[in-house]
């Protein structure tokens, strides 16, 4: 059976539950409005929301506010616990004030599936200096378009591509592994 409230109670009683999870969430170290417990992405006002249906809809069937701050309390320690919360990296956002002077949050700590920019000119850079490297050598050279080019990695892939077997595809990947340590390209492994 839903529990019915006029809007005014309504609003004083998800006011008092979102005030209730900001102080929990605090306990916890998530701090302001702004918080969002870390694996979960739900905030203070998710969580009071939450118990505010519950208790809307007839699911939370004690009124006292107590036993509804006791549920509210419940369910994030619940979210802290859980294995999505335990298993995610957290990082900190750092706030920064925009031009109009109001606080953001830059979430530069954050992994990205893109490569950083710096790293692909570092890449690209290497690419051209191995590029450059084997033009000496038209088979070098023949390796370094199948691989670099062509992004080719097995071996007999490549074999195939230059017209050769697996074997000699061996012989000359180390010839060239040689010939890029002669010219500072490669490192010899200690």
């Amino acid at each position: 059976m839903a529990n019915l409230l006029d809007e005014a109670e309504a609003r004083e009683l998800i006011q008092k539950l979102t005030a209730f999870a900001l102080r929990a969430f605090a306990m916890y170290g998530m701090f302001g409005r702004g918080a969002v417990m870390p694996g979960i992405g739900k905030s203070p006002e998710d969580f009071a929301s939450d118990v505010f249906i519950g208790y809307v809809t007839g699911k939370i069937r004690i009124k006292a506010l107590p036993y509804l701050y006791k549920a509210l309390l419940n369910d994030i320690r619940d979210k802290l616990g859980s294995s999505a919360q335990k298993t995610t990296d957290h990082y900190t956002v750092n706030a920064e004030t925009d031009e109009d002077g109001e606080r953001t949050k830059s979430l530069d700590g954050f992994s990205s599936e893109r490569m950083p920019v710096v790293d692909c000119l570092c890449e690209e850079s290497y690419k051209e200096r191995i590029r450059a490297c084997a033009a000496g050598d038209p088979h070098f050279q023949e390796m370094a378009i199948a691989v670099l080019d062509l992004e080719m990695t097995k071996p007999a892939e490549i074999a195939e591509f230059l017209g050769i077997t697996t074997e000699e595809f061996h012989v000359r990947k180390r010839k060239f592994g040689r010939w890029l340590v002669k010219h500072g390209l490669k490192m010899v492994p200690s």
